[in-house]
Formats: structure tokens, sequence, C-alpha cells
């Protein structure tokens, strides 16, 4: 067992209000400002009262412990293409999900010497290119790279989600233009696809959906194992119908395939690509990461406290999984 991080974490709650108006939120490309007018319903003029209006709801929510810094809140507005009645409704989920999920939201010290482990594995990994600079970006996951005798499925989330973390707070490309998942099995079998808790399965779709400002633009798979197509079923099954209803394609072992839909230009060398080796990627990220330790850390610190919420909670009829409204397992706020 590692020993407990202490780390100095700022109050992101109890904000003196207006005082983190003041920080502009970062500027855009030109063509990003284009897609998040068009696609988004974006008004720069209007930007800044709707991340005042949503401050104060948070604020006066009461039960909602989150931040409250203009970058974080501008993902979720993106996410939602402006609509502040979405907005709360995801930043609860968002917050709640996260709160019920201790084993994927504490201990997350990416210089944990377990966890770095984990980060080393490099199971998710971030593609660094796209052909156009308004393209959804590319997350990689690599399901052979997953060590089961080393970790446990929560700890892949876990670095899954410090990653998402970094992005919606500094890749405006993936904010506004959303990701595909290209998931390579490399010579994973059937049966390591099967170690998987179901339970725990739907709660991590419901952290990676509904829970989540990223919105996902597609999904490839590759060098898929035989009996792929039950796994595919449940996958779909665990998928809100929106996603549902995006591009979902297996190419087999055919990287031919692939490159019809991601050129070699983006790829890395694992994938027929061009990209280099992907491990330089691991190493990028894992750095980087660490670079973001304490804003990592402090997110363990945010959630919801049942006992103060006034609303229904977003979870309710997930009952199956988490047990009645009333019965939430709190975050233990240090």
């Amino acid at each position: 067992m590692s020993a407990k991080v202490e780390l100095p974490v700022k109050e992101v709650f109890s904000v003196p209000a207006g005082s983190v108006a003041k920080m502009p939120v970062r500027p855009i490309a030109e063509c990003l400002k284009a897609k998040a007018a068009s696609e988004l319903n974006e008004k720069e003029k209007t930007i800044a009262e709707e991340l005042e209006m949503i401050r104060t709801w948070i604020r006066q929510s009461g039960h909602i412990r989150g931040r409250l810094d203009d970058q974080f809140l501008l993902g979720f507005l993106r996410a939602c293409k402006h609509s502040l009645e979405r907005v709360k409704e995801k930043l609860d989920t968002y917050y709640t999900i996260r709160s019920v999920l201790p084993e994927v939201m504490k201990k997350r010290d990416p210089l944990d010497p377990f966890l770095r482990k984990v980060i080393k594995m490099g199971v998710s990994v971030p593609l660094p290119k796209t052909v156009k600079p308004d393209d959804p970006k590319i997350m990689l996951i690599r399901a052979d790279a997953f060590d089961g005798d080393v970790c446990d499925f929560p700890d892949i989330l876990k670095v899954f989600t410090m990653i998402g973390d970094i992005l919606l707070r500094d890749d405006d490309q993936m904010v506004i233009c959303g990701q595909a998942a290209i998931i390579d099995f490399g010579h994973s079998s059937s049966g390591h696809l099967f170690n998987f808790n179901l339970s725990f399965l739907r709660k991590a779709s419901i952290l990676n959906q509904q829970g989540s400002p990223l919105r996902q633009k597609g999904f490839h798979f590759i060098n898929t194992p035989k009996g792929f197509d039950l796994v595919l079923n449940i996958f779909k099954g665990l998928m809100t119908e929106k996603n549902r209803n995006r591009t979902i394609i297996s190419h087999g072992s055919s990287l031919e395939s692939l490159h019809k839909y991601f050129p070699k230009s983006i790829l890395p060398t694992e994938l027929g690509g061009e990209l280099g080796p992907v491990q330089q990627y691991v190493d990028e990220w894992e750095q980087r990461l660490i670079y973001n330790r304490a804003y990592l850390v402090e997110e363990e610190s945010l959630g919801v406290d049942e006992s103060k919420r006034r609303n229904t909670n977003p979870l309710a009829e997930e009952k199956d999984l988490f047990g009645t409204a009333g019965t939430f397992r709190k975050l233990e706020f240090d």
C-alpha cells in the first residue's frame, strides 16, 4: 500500500465571486472558432456571461464541490452546445459518478510507484496528429498492453481519466472536435477480453459517456480476436443511443481497411503508420502526467455531498449499480 501523498491543494469551491472570471479563456485557431460557432452554438460575446451563470449555479447548488475556472467550465459549455441546462446536468453527473468511484478517483499521484507502472503500460495513448486541424483527435487504446497480473481494470480507467482531465483543460481541438477511438487488441485473446466485471463496466460507461464532456466521434477496432462479435455486442449495449449511432467499425486484422479512415501519416509504426513507435508517446504522457501532478491529485478533493443535495440525483435510475439515491457513498474531503 502506498503512503498517502500530502500536497498543498488550493481551494476551488469557495472562490470570491468574479475572481476567476478575470482570467481570459485561451484563444483558439480560426478553424476551431468557426467549428465551435457552427456546430456548438458558440458566441464569443456571451461566453463570459455564460461562465458566470454556471459558477453561480455551482456555488448555490450546495452539494457540488467543483472547479470554477473558466477553461474547465468552457469545456462543459462546448460539450453541451452552450445549453446551460444541459451543462448543469452534465456537471452534476460528472461529479456524482466520480464520487462513487473511489477506486478510480482516489490515489491519483502519478509518482506513486504502483500507478507509475500502470501509466508505463501505455494502454491509453492520445495520438498527436490529425489530417486537418479541425478533425477529431485520436485516442489509441491498446488492449494487449493491459497486464492483468500487474493491475486491475479500475487502475487502467484511473489513468484514462487522468489523461482525460488534462486533455479537457488543455486540448481545444479535442474539446471542440471530439475524439475518435482506435481500439487495438493486438495479441489479446477473447478470454482476456471477458476478464472484466460487467457491473463495473457499466459504471465506467457512465463515467465516460454521460459523465464526460469529451465527445466521442467514432470507434474503430483493429486486430480483433476470435469471438469479438460477442464482445462488440456487449460494448454496444453499454453505449448511449447517441454513441451507438456513431461510426463503429471492426477492421479485423486489416490495416489497409484502417488506413482508409486514418492515413499512415497520423498513425504510429505499430499500426502501419509513419509517426514512429508508440512508446515515445507513452513516455511523453508519463512526463505530462507527472508535470500535472498537483492538478490531478487535487481532483481527489472534488465531488458531491449527497447530504446537501436539493435536486434529484442524476444516477437515481441506476439503483442496481449504486443502490437508492439516498445511499450513495459520499466522497470524504480531506
